[in-house]
């Protein structure tokens, strides 16, 4: 039987480019640009298939419409720059930077700029290699708000933290969030690896980020993954304190 070279051409490129990639752990830059949607990571991990990580722009007066095919998702709103309102269960609230939304699957929440700035956020949107639990996502909390002004600072010996959640969700089967605030100089922890995946996203000074033995110099707006068990540790090598986010989930 003949096969003709088109087809195997075709299945070739149709094999490729129907598969996602895994992310390797490093850092991954934001080069901010003029577009409404900028993507920084999509891929796949060793928990969730897909896992994308974006930051967007809403311009005074402008919304966003939920879509039917969002709900497949769990995701976490992060606040940059600006102010969102947020209709929750018909109360609305507005969150300045610092402040984020999480959402369970099948969640659909309108967002909207009221203020007179530019809105810029950061959206992490992800499923399981499995199917979501949406009970279990429901029975510890479901989607929920965390306004960065009510968060209390709790000292370090090293700065402080801001603790924002820590429990199983929908799509993990734990999540956990924090701020650090790193003294100048000074490392938070010596390199170490854990079972958990983990993302840290540089807001304030200058860090420098060592993953699987290399070094990395991030600046704000840079994201590091570490992957399951891949060592990592942060240091603080600019003026002043330096603050980051981190997320841990398995």
């Amino acid at each position: 039987m003949k096969v003709s070279l088109f087809f195997i051409l075709f299945f070739v490129v149709t094999l490729c480019f129907g598969q996602s990639h895994k992310i390797q752990s490093g850092v991954y830059v934001w080069k901010p640009s003029r577009a409404s949607t900028e993507q920084v990571l999509n891929g796949n991990t060793t928990f969730l298939e897909p896992f994308q990580v974006s930051v967007e722009t809403l311009k005074p007066g402008e919304n966003q419409i939920p879509t039917k095919e969002s709900t497949r998702y769990e995701q976490l709103l992060i606040i940059k720059q600006g102010s969102l309102t947020f209709n929750w269960d018909g109360t609305e609230r507005s969150l300045g930077p610092g402040s984020i939304v999480f959402l369970i699957p099948n969640e659909k929440k309108g967002l909207e700029n009221r203020g007179s700035t530019e809105l810029v956020f950061y959206r992490l949107k992800y499923t399981a290699k499995t199917a979501p639990d949406i009970a279990r996502g429901k029975d510890n909390g479901g989607s929920f708000i965390v306004n960065w002004d009510e968060l209390p600072f709790k000292p370090t010996n090293v700065g402080g933290r801001r603790d924002y959640f820590n429990r199983p969700t929908a799509t993990t089967t734990r999540f956990e969030m924090h701020v650090t605030t790193l003294n100048e100089g000074v490392p938070s922890h010596a390199p170490h690896e854990h079972d958990e995946e983990e993302i840290i996203l540089l807001m304030k000074g200058n860090a420098t980020m060592t993953v699987e033995g290399r070094e990395y110099p991030i600046a704000p707006g840079d994201f590091v993954f570490a992957a399951s068990h891949d060592f990592h540790g942060i240091r603080n090598t600019g003026k002043g304190q330096c603050e980051y986010f981190a997320f841990q989930w398995k």
